[in-house]
Parts: structure tokens; C-alpha cells; sequence
């Protein structure tokens, strides 16, 4: 996925804005043209009008100027690598030569099966065969080039539900790894001037002809200067909007819990693509991450911390119950995804983990990176952690309804001391909940990325509402939103049809001189 998730912890990455462009400009160095040479650009046309430099937008200007494209690529953020700078970089295909090199025996019609049944078939059935049948030709390339992972990779998978095969895979520095082998191939263009890079411009408008065309955009610097760049094919990379609180929630109907996603994923792309007669699809594909405790009560909050998840590490010894009291979920369900979807019925999309005196003394600790004392500590600080001498005050305290969270306490012990099932199907209860103190701590859902994303075609041809394509106008990357990983947390679905979808139209699908 295009996120912060790393191979062992999908909260790796703590980056303020400014760290993350400062990273960007100490990583590439790639050409950038200043404002005051722009305007030569301006009565000249090009092939292909890149808008968004990262994990799409590269692989595009790269097979297009391969082909004899003049390409431009605009770039609101000072340097060129988009959300690369801060992605895990994870990627996932059939048929490449890291499964070959382990004897993997593995297709491409294997891994859309996966990526189905892992999402339920939520995700677009067209997007999701042209990233899976293109995917091993991808990492190919990029292995071609220098990227290599690690002696234990690929894996079917991670923290989230694996493939059937192992087919995952990441580089030493994530999507720095990527970034790294795609920069010199994307720097001999811009030596020869087949590629023009214009940093710290944004689109803010496409230029439209009587006929509905798309013929060029509107760039705007940091200053407030305008260009006119045309071209006759006009590319759309961006980010989503999941740095943008206000349109997050007006496109999703889902609050912005956590701002952490690439600063430059403003929603430009979103709203570009709507200008030029495209539309928005996708929101209900929206699921959150589950397990994360905010710092506050603000929208968005920065993350406290993180509970540990992950029944395969830490077994759950709490109980979860939401804003009513009621339990939801099972707690030590297999699948992390499954758990992930409860929260979006959830008032809020919280839960808290509700335990006692002997569960603190003798379970594992919930949140294993802080220590004993900061834990307890956190009782008597943070707003996120409650103790109480009985559940009837814990639910006061916490605002969760009291008469529903002692009813699902009293039901969940009687049903483990009289040997019962549990009415969610856990298997793991090594303690009732019996002795005082007792103990909450409030989880946010939170994401990183935007699930609502442009309607296109097989040829990312961006899409009016009536399914017409919209002339000179395609898309790529996240501003696609969860088209190709649905409602679910799919490994590799993010980076992967970014990377390979940019590298389709550069290399095939967009009309370039002969």
C-alpha cells in the first residue's frame, strides 16, 4: 500500500512535514526548472503533461520520453517522489524473477483471485486484472534496474491477510528503494531534454477545448504566478486528499482522525479530474486502521500510540466494547482486515479495551513499545486511558453507556467460567474480568490514504458520469483511491498499480508521435 505501513509494523514512519521535505530535497536531486524560465514553456506544446511527480507520475514521464514523448511533469512539492518519500514501498506480483530465484510457482490469475477474496470483491474487477496481469513485469523492471529485497522475501504476507503464495515484497528503505532505481533512469531524460520538471507548481485548472478535450493545464508557483502548459495527452498522479481534513470528510462522510499523509495529497487531482467532466467513486470502500490511540480529542489528533493487534504476537486478554457498551468483534480473529471493517459500524470508529486489576498484573503489555510505568502512569495523564473502582463509573468516565458495558462484562465472564462458547467465537479468554480497578483505553480508527478516487476505464481514460471517456485525460496512482485494494487492507495494492499503471501509459496506452 502507498502508506507509512512498514514490513513489521504498519506505524514505522513518525515524520513531521518539515522532516518529510527535507528528506524529499536530501534524496533526489532531480532537475527543476525556476518560475522565471516557465514562461517559455508556455506557447510550446507537449506530448504528455505529467501532473504529480511520485509513485505513478515517474514510471509515466520515464517509458514516455522512452518512446519520443516530449514530457512535462509539474510537481507541487519542491522535489519530485511524492509519497515514496514516506510509503513502506511494499509491493506484490506474479511471475517475477524474486519468486523464480525461490522456485515460486505462481500467476497472474492466482494473484487476482487473492486480491478478490481477500477484499471480498470490493475492488473494480478491470483495475484489479490490468495491476495483477502487468504487476511481475513491473517488479521486473525495477529489479532490472537495481532493486533488491531482502533473503527472506517475498512473503504471502505481513501483518494483513496473506496470499496464497508468497509474492510480497519491499526494499531496504522502503519507497526510498524504489525512488532510488527509478531517479537515474527518470535523470538521463532530463539530461537529454526529452523530460522538463517543474517544481513547486501546482495544476489549478485544465485547459479545456469547445469539443470537451482536454489541451493542456493552469500551473501556479508558490507565488501566485500562472502558465499555461498544452499537450495533447494530459496525465493526472496526484495524491488523494487524505492531507486535506475538509475535503476527507466531505468526500468520505468520514472524519479526518489522523493527518499524517503526504503533505502535497491535497485532493487537486480529485478535483481536476471532476473539472474535466470526470467523477468520484469509491467512499464506501473506506475502512480504517484499527488499534490506535490519539493524542486528544482534535480532528485530526497525532497518534499517542498503538496497541498490539496482532493475535499471532499478543493474544488479546481484554475485551472490546464501543460507545454503547456492546462487544463487536471478535478480539482474536484471524483476520486483521475483518476486524478493521467492524470499526466502520462503530459510533465514532472507537472502541475501547476494558480490563481489570489481574489482567494489568498479568498479561503481556498492551502497548509493547512503552514501559510498565508509562502505561500505568498514563491512568492518571492521558485523556485516552480510564480506571475506575467499578464499570458502572469506568462507563461514566469514558462516556460509554454504563447498564450496556456491565452487561457485556457480566455476559462475557458467565460464559467463560461456565466453560461456554463465546457469543463472538473467541477462543482465547485467559481471564474474567472481576477485579477492581477496572481499566479503559479508548482506540481511534485512523487512515493515511483516500478510498474515493477518479472513475477510469481499462485504458485510464478518466470517465464521465454517463461512461463516456473524457479526451486526453487519464489517471494514475492514489488519485484512483481504493480501486484496486477495495475494502480491505490488500498488501501491495497501492504501490503496485501506482508503479504499473504509470508505466502502462507511458509505455502504451497514451497516443505519442511515431
Amino acid at each position: 500500500m502507498t502508506s507509512t505501513e512498514g514490513p513489521n509494523n504498519r506505524y514505522t514512519a513518525r515524520l513531521s512535514r518539515r522532516s518529510m521535505l527535507q528528506g524529499a530535497a536530501a534524496m533526489t536531486a532531480l532537475a527543476s526548472i525556476p518560475w522565471s524560465a516557465r514562461r517559455a514553456f508556455a506557447d510550446e506544446s507537449f506530448d504528455v503533461i505529467v501532473v504529480g511527480g511520485g509513485t505513478a507520475g515517474i514510471p509515466a514521464a520515464i517509458f514516455a520520453a522512452a518512446r519520443g514523448a516530449r514530457v512535462v511533469v509539474v510537481e507541487k512539492a519542491p522535489a519530485i517522489g511524492g509519497t515514496l518519500f514516506v510509503s513502506g514501498g511494499m509491493i506484490a506480483g506474479a511471475n517475477t524473477v524474486f519468486q523464480q530465484a525461490r522456485g515460486i510457482d505462481d500467476s497472474p490469475d492466482a494473484h487476482y483471485d487473492d486480491v478478490m477474496r481477500i477484499n471480498g470483491n470490493t475492488s473494480d474487477p478491470v483495475l484489479t486484472r490490468l495491476w495483477t496481469d502487468n504487476a511481475g513485469d513491473t517488479i521486473n523492471w525495477l529489479a532490472e534496474n537495481g532493486f533488491g529485497i531482502g533473503p527472506d522475501q517475498p512473503v504471502a504476507g505481513t501483518l494483513y491477510d496473506p496470499y496464497s503464495v508468497p509474492r510480497y515484497q519491499w526494499g531496504s528503505e522502503n519507497g526510498g528503494s524504489i525512488l532510488k532505481v527509478m531517479k537515474p533512469l527518470l535523470d538521463r531524460h532530463i539530461e537529454n531534454g526529452s523530460v522538463t520538471v517543474l517544481t513547486e507548481a501546482g495544476a489549478v485548472d485544465l485547459i479545456k477545448g469547445a469539443d470537451g478535450a482536454i489541451l493542456g493545464v493552469v500551473t501556479e508557483d508558490r507565488k501566485g504566478k500562472r502558465s499555461d502548459i498544452r499537450g495533447r495527452n494530459v496525465m493526472l498522479t496526484t495524491g488523494g486528499c487524505a492531507a486535506n481534513p475538509v475535503m476527507f470528510q466531505n468526500v468520505h462522510g468520514v472524519p479526518l482522525y489522523r493527518n499524517i499523509a503526504w503533505p502535497f495529497s491535497q485532493g487537486a487531482g480529485l478535483s481536476l479530474g471532476q473539472s474535466g467532466g470526470g467523477y468520484l467513486r469509491g467512499a464506501e470502500n473506506y475502512v480504517g486502521y484499527y488499534g490506535s490511540i490519539a493524542s486528544d480529542d482534535r480532528i485530526p489528533s497525532p497518534p499517542a500510540a498503538n496497541m498490539s493487534i496482532d493475535p499471532k504476537s499478543r493474544a488479546p486478554w481484554e475485551v472490546f466494547v464501543n460507545a454503547y457498551g456492546q462487544r463487536f468483534v471478535r478480539e482474536d480473529h484471524p483476520s486483521l482486515n475483518a476486524r478493521d471493517r467492524t470499526m466502520d459500524l462503530q459510533p465514532g470508529h472507537r472502541f475501547w479495551a476494558v480490563f481489570d486489576q489481574r489482567i494489568l498484573d498479568d498479561a503481556p503489555p498492551l502497548i509493547p513499545a512503552w514501559s510498565r510505568d508509562r502505561f500505568t502512569k498514563s491512568f492518571n495523564e492521558h485523556p485516552m486511558f480510564t480506571r475506575a473502582a467499578t464499570l458502572t463509573e469506568l462507563g461514566v468516565l469514558t462516556g460509554i453507556d454504563p447498564a450496556g458495558l456491565a452487561s457485556s462484562i457480566d455476559g462475557y465472564n458467565r460464559a467463560l467460567q461456565a466453560r461456554s462458547p463465546d457469543e463472538f467465537g473467541r477462543e482465547y479468554r485467559p481471564l474474567p474480568l472481576l477485579r477492581p480497578p477496572y481499566y479503559a483505553v479508548r482506540s481511534q480508527a485512523w487512515t493515511l490514504k483516500s478510498y474515493a478516487g477518479l472513475a477510469v476505464n481499462e485504458r485510464l481514460q478518466v470517465m464521465t458520469p454517463d461512461g463516456e471517456p473524457v479526451r486526453n485525460l487519464y489517471a494514475a496512482g492514489e488519485v484512483l483511491g481504493a480501486a484496486t485494494s477495495g475494502k480491505s487492507h490488500t498488501s501491495g495494492a497501492s504501490v503496485t498499480p501506482a508503479l504499473t499503471f504509470g508505466r502502462l501509459l507511458g509505455r502504451s496506452i497514451i497516443d505519442v508521435p511515431a
